[in-house]
């Protein structure tokens, strides 16, 4: 099966077509990434370092949406740019983008400011509709006419740029720091534990460490209960009908075997609303562990998700740029979705 192009890079392409299309010239920038920002635009006679966040989630989330623009004016003094724009998937209340733009000095682009902007282009609005997966009600009530954002606009100030979040690079490197095997499982719980709270600390709670079933014989390492806080955690309560998600840390020099998802699976409860399970793991699930993580999700419905260390960096760093690691469990739960065999 092809790997599917990220939902994020659609939305950044369409992203680039819709300010194209209002006279922006755009460039992708040379140097984006972790020490960059997305586009390079020109309009006029001013040069503009843009930032583009997709988000999965309609409603705007502070913490996130302030490091994506504090890197975006740290990353934008450094260049002959004038202005900086923050563009974003979700919807900005008018008391938080003024905030924002006072605090930062950039201009900030939502879902509705993206939707005025793509009437220019009767097929950039059908695309962006079919991107961020619109509500038709919302769509009614957000075209209408605004300010174009632009009027808005005012000078990159060094005077708003401040120290970056870096303790997920930090928490990253501690964790791959981390001896892989027995001798060092309980350390490697510890982190686990310290980086889940660092991606999620309004998402979950209760917390419960380290739990013993009723017979008093097994345990597991957390149980988490959900607050449907973004898309995923939402899918998760709705569409999954589990309130609580299980973690479990497995420190294996290797792959996890069958056992270990077999393990597992018995902690997931259908009538203790318990149905979904993260499973981390050092190097990721042998092909017939995977196998038995879909027929627990095709027979009884308990949906397994397995983490190793390198998509766990990955969150880490999504969330020091202001993105929401939520999304990456999104699209780790929608893949293995859409490949469950029958």
């Amino acid at each position: 099966m092809q790997k599917p192009t990220p939902t994020w890079e659609l939305f950044e392409d369409l992203v680039r077509r819709i300010l194209e299309a209002n006279n922006f010239q755009v460039t992708v920038n040379s140097g984006r990434g972790d020490r960059g920002f997305d586009l390079l635009g020109t309009d006029g006679n001013e040069r503009w370092a843009i930032e583009v966040k997709y988000y999965r989630t309609v409603r705007a989330q502070p913490t996130l949406i302030e490091a994506a623009a504090m890197r975006l004016v740290n990353n934008g003094v450094t260049v002959p740019v004038q202005k900086g724009m923050l563009v974003v998937s979700c919807v900005l209340p008018p008391e938080l983008r003024e905030v924002l733009e006072e605090k930062f000095s950039v201009t900030c682009v939502d879902r509705s400011d993206l939707r005025v902007w793509a009437a220019a282009a009767s097929e950039l609005t059908e695309e962006l509709e079919a991107l961020i997966e619109a509500d038709p009600s919302e769509s009614l009530v957000t075209r209408t006419t605004r300010e174009d954002p632009r009027q808005r606009s005012q000078p990159l100030s060094r005077a708003s740029t401040a120290p970056e979040d870096k303790r997920g690079t930090d928490l990253c490197h501690e964790l791959k720091a981390i001896k892989r095997g027995k001798e060092a499982w309980a350390r490697y719980e510890r982190v686990c534990a310290k980086i889940l709270k660092y991606l999620f600390p309004t998402d979950l709670h209760g917390w419960h460490s380290q739990k013993r079933t009723d017979d008093g014989l097994s345990r597991f390492d957390f149980v988490c209960r959900v607050k449907p806080t973004t898309e995923f955690w939402r899918f998760v309560i709705e569409h999954l009908d589990s309130r609580y998600v299980l973690f479990e840390f497995k420190n294996y020099s290797g792959k996890i075997k069958q056992g270990q998802i077999l393990t597992t699976e018995k902690y997931l409860l259908e009538r203790g609303l318990r149905r979904v399970a993260i499973i981390l793991t050092r190097a990721g699930a042998e092909p017939h562990a995977i196998k038995m993580t879909q027929g627990a999700m095709r027979e009884h419905g308990k949906l397994m998700l397995i983490v190793n260390d390198e998509k766990l960096c990955e969150m880490l760093h999504m969330k020091e740029r202001g993105e929401d690691p939520a999304d990456c469990l999104f699209e780790l739960a929608d893949n293995f979705l859409l490949s469950l065999p029958r």
